[in-house]
């Protein structure tokens, strides 16, 4: 296995600047994932990885070992595609033993490791079966198996899930999870799907148009966005943001929404931040959905009318009219109000981002 160090990582397509100076330093054993929406470089930067495409500057390490001008089949790496890439013509023990018959490694080692790996995904019955005779799911681990048997120094995996349905796709990452828990490799996960990125990954690396905007564990970055972009990005049903006016006395921040006047502890945000903060200064104010719950008690108190009720099982989503501006908030499904009611909803001072509309930083 082996560290993987991004140190200015560029890559330019004409004027197109899609990956923009990009340092990372992935540990040995580490699950990291790149995430953002299409176009953001996140597959740039992983074909640069794996020596698919060529930086146009920067440089990319295994542990202490130059890789950048390195071809492919010199860097020691797996690759698992979002199509799978298998040969149709191959039954799954050919599909999965292909790069270990490549490296001209005996008849007794290659069945051993293709055992292995098919033991450990559940394809011992498949082996003589070929990828048409497989569902979505089924091929998916052989494109996992191939790029596993190989002990890779590091497995790339650009999409792997899109594919399959909902079902499959929840079963296949466990699995995923799993494997890459047993093996201990290090592993660079590129998906669109914030949910996918939280559950899969040791650290999350969110990018946007070819630069980082925030790298840490995925309860981290949920609990603590650096910026608007993030905290639009990660999170289920979106932040609730909201355009506020901002001021302080005696100790307490002050906030103006929708004519009524909040107020929360100075603790709740970053005092270096307000630094020169004088009366009316706007900022964005943003809550969680699952952190704005029905009822009072606590720092925060916002009224609305309800005026649409999602019950999705465990909890009820409350899309509110606040002042003319939408919000949404959670409750438990047996106290949902009736729809046209006046409700309160509470935040806790903690659960309260503030961002700077200017800079969009978090404040």
């Amino acid at each position: 296995m082996a560290s993987v160090t991004l140190q200015a990582l560029e890559k330019r397509f004409g004027e197109v600047r899609a990956v923009a100076g990009l340092d990372i330093a992935i540990a040995d054993g580490e699950f990291l994932t790149l995430l953002g929406p299409s176009g953001c470089g996140k597959s740039t930067a992983l074909a640069c990885i794996a020596g698919l495409e060529q930086p146009s500057g920067g440089t990319i390490r295994f542990d202490t070992r130059d890789v950048t001008e390195l071809q492919p089949h010199q860097r020691n790496i797996a690759m698992v595609f979002q199509d799978y890439a298998l040969y149709p013509h191959m039954s799954v023990r050919d599909n999965i033993s292909f790069g270990l018959r490549q490296q001209r490694l005996s008849a007794e080692v290659i069945e051993r490791q293709v055992q292995a790996a098919a033991d450990m995904l559940g394809l011992g019955p498949l082996l003589e079966r070929r990828p048409a005779d497989l569902s979505g799911g089924q091929r998916q681990r052989v494109a996992v198996g191939r790029a596993v048997v190989r002990n890779p120094a590091v497995l790339l995996m650009d999409e792997p899930l899109s594919n399959l349905d909902a079902g499959l796709r929840v079963n296949t990452r466990t699995e995923i999870k799993r494997l890459q828990r047993e093996l201990g490799t290090t592993t660079v996960f590129v998906t669109h799907d914030q949910e996918e990125a939280m559950v899969l990954s040791d650290r999350v690396a969110i990018m946007r148009a070819g630069s980082l905007q925030q790298i840490g564990p995925p309860m981290a970055v949920y609990r603590k966005p650096a910026n608007l972009f993030v905290a639009g990005f990660i999170g289920s049903p979106a932040m609730n943001l909201f355009e506020v006016e901002l001021g302080r006395t005696d100790g307490r921040l002050i906030c103006s929404l929708a004519g009524r006047r909040i107020e929360l502890p100075l603790s709740a945000v970053d005092e270096a931040s307000l630094a020169g903060l004088g009366q009316g200064t706007t900022a964005i104010l943003g809550i969680r959905p699952t952190d704005l719950v029905l009822g009072n008690g606590r720092d925060l108190l916002i009224e609305g009318e309800l005026y649409l009720a999602e019950p999705i099982g465990p909890l009820t989503y409350l899309d509110v009219d606040i002042g003319g501006r939408p919000a949404k908030g959670v409750c438990d499904p047996d106290t949902a109000p009736e729809l046209g009611a006046r409700i309160t909803l509470a935040c806790a001072a903690g659960r309260v981002h503030l961002f700077d509309p200017a800079t969009e930083r978090r404040l």
